[in-house]
């Protein structure tokens, strides 16, 4: 009888319809491993010093639905590998490892990549149940039930998040790999590992949940970290211009979509499409609440514009918020106490970044900085910039900032064709300055194309046009 329960209990897993069990309970009959992995009490287990346990029998469905249960030891870092280019589902003891204050690299993230929504894994030595579900694009980690990842990589909203990725290597076009289970030096053990291939028919949709933000500690420690990987990497920068579109509204900046640009003077703003420069929208101030608008950002199907009452005093700032398919103007978030006027927005690793200007003719260009938000735009922290980019402002201070390529900070003064490149500090409270790059724009705001990596979306004010360029690094 003893016999059968154990047969049982090793075994209903591999008959849930469409499964196929990856191991039997008893041997580890089709991995290959280095003699540190073996088989206890039924389950696989990391018993001493070696590589990692690689499922050779068949390769990883392109799309795919993979079962598992895992466990770690105290401080364990371990991860299942399912395709290659660095697709890792991170295993961890979050609570013990250092690994546990970053997200992007805690329990069920996909490691260096996408953090999870939120932190459900159990303590060390309890079983976890995983589960990785991937078609065509879109990537969903679940644990312990929950769905904590669920993303579409080619979603130009994610491309901070997987940039991170691609500066350690990452390639997620990639498909072909051998199911690989990670030995980091620590015990890990598996059961119930199962797998499906995802027929066509079956359609994944994501609902493209929101990773948890980045602590500022382990943010810092994150840039240290991609500083040594870039280094050497990037040599001159060059930016070529490519074409112009008239816009009448190309007066202080320009954002963009997957399909249009959207040129922003002081109290309008015109819709154009991306690949005839045509207009076909737009939106115009009739009640007179909005004075100056600087720049603006499309996430979240919502087109976020920076607002000052510039030149006017005492300084008030908002950013307003407008539905990018009908023009409409949605709401009105009042940022006034915090101080300054408002430039540019954009956001990344959970926080938004706000840039509120000081001029000459209103106070003091030096005490221009960023501030950092939560996503309810409650203030958590402030970096300056540092003086010799506060002398290339001038009189003005910064018209135009996003981060870009390699996660980069790119800025822009008033007037210089330049574009100024900058780096999270990793330690103080002032950006790190790298270079400037010499661009036709004469500054203002502008946008990178995040579906087209290096592609500037920026304007001539004096012409009315929207410059399309391209900005890479030898």
């Amino acid at each position: 009888m003893k016999a059968l329960l154990f047969l049982l209990a090793t075994s209903a897993w591999a008959i849930e319809p469409g499964f196929e069990a990856l191991f039997d309970g008893k041997t580890l009959d089709g991995w290959k491993h280095d003699g540190n992995w073996a088989v206890v009490n039924g389950k696989i287990a990391r018993v001493k010093k070696g590589g990692s346990l690689v499922y050779e029998k068949a390769k990883v469905p392109d799309d795919f639905e993979l079962r598992f249960e895992w466990k770690v030891a105290k401080g364990c870092n371990s991860g299942i590998y399912y395709r290659p280019g660095q697709y890792e589902y991170q295993l961890l003891d979050n609570a013990n490892s250092p690994y546990g204050e970053n997200p992007r690299q805690a329990a069920a993230s996909l490691f260096f990549g996408m953090a999870p929504t939120k932190d459900v894994v159990k303590p060390h030595g309890e079983w976890n149940e995983g589960r990785i579900v991937c078609q065509g694009t879109v990537i969903q980690h679940w644990l312990n039930g929950e769905k904590v990842i669920d993303y579409d990589y080619n979603d130009p909203r994610w491309f901070h998040e997987l940039e991170v990725l691609r500066i350690r290597g990452g390639d997620l076009t990639k498909r072909g790999a051998n199911l690989s289970l990670q030995d980091h030096g620590a015990d890990v053990g598996f059961k119930n590992l199962r797998w499906r291939a995802i027929p066509a028919s079956e359609k994944l949709v994501s609902e493209n949940l929101t990773p948890m933000p980045i602590p500022d500690v382990a943010l810092r420690k994150e840039q240290a970290r991609l500083d040594k990987m870039l280094a050497g990497q990037k040599g001159e920068w060059r930016h070529e211009e490519l074409k112009r579109f008239k816009a009448d509204e190309a007066h202080q900046g320009v954002a963009i979509d997957a399909e249009h640009f959207y040129a922003i003077t002081n109290a309008a703003i015109g819709k154009y499409r991306k690949d005839s420069g045509e207009r076909v929208g737009g939106w115009k101030e009739t009640a007179g609440h909005i004075k100056h608008l600087n720049a603006g950002i499309v996430l979240d199907g919502k087109l976020w514009c920076a607002h000052s009452n510039y030149p006017e005093m005492p300084m008030k700032s908002s950013v307003e918020v407008f539905d990018p398919k009908t023009m409409q103007h949605l709401e009105s978030i009042d940022l006034t106490s915090v101080g300054g006027s408002l430039t540019w927005v954009d956001r990344r690793d959970g926080w938004w970044y706000a840039c509120f200007a000081q001029y000459a003719k209103t106070g003091d260009p030096a005490r221009t900085r960023v501030v950092r938000f939560d996503l309810n735009w409650k203030p958590a922290a402030e970096i300056r910039f540092p003086p010799e980019m506060v002398a290339k402002f001038g009189k003005n201070s910064s018209s135009g900032g996003s981060f870009g390529p390699d996660r980069h900070l790119f800025i822009t003064g008033h007037d210089a064709q330049e574009l100024y490149v900058l780096d999270l500090p990793v330690e103080g409270d002032v950006w790190t300055w790298k270079t400037s790059i010499p661009i036709t724009a004469h500054g203002q705001a502008f946008a990178w194309d995040r579906g087209e990596g290096g592609v500037l979306y920026s304007i001539d004010r004096k012409t009315h046009e929207v410059i399309v360029s391209r900005v890479t690094g030898d």
